[in-house]
């Protein structure tokens, strides 16, 4: 039997697990049917990420695109190739040299999100059509970014007495990773995040004051996921058990420093969440047998427990 003689099934199934992105750029081009069949899979790359090292061949996972610093992508035209790249880890760009970043994102409006380190000085780029954004360089988001623009932001460094105004700048944040700085004592006075659905915060403190990171998140009333990374030193955390949030789904906190977070405000803390699915708890040590069952018994509809504990000897 030809290979060509193999039912459309047969050949859609032998394309889907080929991953060289070379290989089914080529096998492609052999015909229109072929192309038919391996179109799909181009069509499904949302993702442009840079490969880590530099022997590493360019492959393709079932939403994102891997390549490696040494292709000459060029002679693909890559975005023609993969129009619904949407989002874009620009470091891919910083060795490709025949690529002009600011002119792909202007010329390619399915473009919604960049990942990367930008020279806001020169104004080299139009971001009319980013809805995500993720760098760690400080900038003025008000000469960048129109008001309510941006759904999803991974951003620098914030003083807990500067986010209001970022808040009240991008009111329909739907994710949020955001790091704070002197943010222990400090209670946030600001808008709600009222369509906000996954946070991600950390902090940098090593002031030993009250914690009032889970303060702020009693104003994101939709909240459906949150990490909390923090050191704790903190000589309390504050916790506000008349509110709760039934919306919670997933909760982890990382607390990169035991011994100061003990199982009462723990327990305090994780009862604002009674519909918890998904819990995990690490570098804990004030948790015991005793503990565990009741901490178990408080959510009904808990699927998995991460435990992380710290045993002292």
């Amino acid at each position: 039997m030809s290979f060509n003689d193999l039912p459309d099934i047969c050949l859609w199934k032998i394309f889907e697990n080929i991953d060289e992105a070379k290989d089914l750029i080529r096998l492609s081009k052999v015909c229109s049917r072929w192309s038919d069949l391996i179109r799909p899979r181009f069509n499904r790359v949302k993702y442009l990420h840079l490969l880590g090292s530099s022997d590493a061949v360019d492959y393709i996972d079932p939403n994102s695109l891997w390549i490696n610093a040494d292709t000459k992508w060029n002679y693909y035209n890559l975005f023609k190739l993969f129009p619904n790249i949407k989002i874009i880890d620009t470091v891919v760009f910083d060795y490709h040299g025949s690529f002009n970043l600011p002119e792909i994102v202007k010329n390619n409006p399915q473009i919604k999100g960049l990942i990367g380190n930008f020279d806001f000085k020169n104004n080299a780029y139009d971001f009319a059509n980013i809805e995500m954004f993720a760098s760690d360089i400080n900038f003025d988001y008000k000469k960048v970014f129109r008001p309510d623009q941006l759904k999803q932001v991974h951003g620098p460094y914030f003083d807990m007495s500067d986010l209001p105004s970022f808040i009240k700048y991008f009111p329909n944040l739907k994710r949020l990773h955001l790091k704070l700085c002197a943010a222990d004592g400090v209670f946030y006075d600001g808008p709600d995040l009222s369509a906000l659905k996954i946070l991600e915060l950390g902090t940098t403190d090593f002031i030993e004051k009250e914690f009032t990171g889970f303060h702020f998140m009693d104003f994101c009333t939709s909240l459906e996921s949150a990490f909390i990374r923090t050191y704790f030193w903190a000589k309390d955390i504050y916790v506000n058990e008349s509110l709760k949030n039934y919306n919670l789904r997933d909760l982890v906190i990382d607390n990169m420093s035991s011994g100061s977070f003990s199982w009462l405000p723990l327990k305090k803390l994780v009862s604002k969440f009674p519909n918890l699915h998904h819990l995990a708890i690490r570098y804990f040590d004030k948790l015991d047998d005793s503990n565990l069952g009741e901490l178990i018994n408080l959510f009904p509809e808990l699927e998995i427990l991460d435990l992380m504990l710290v045993i002292l000897i």
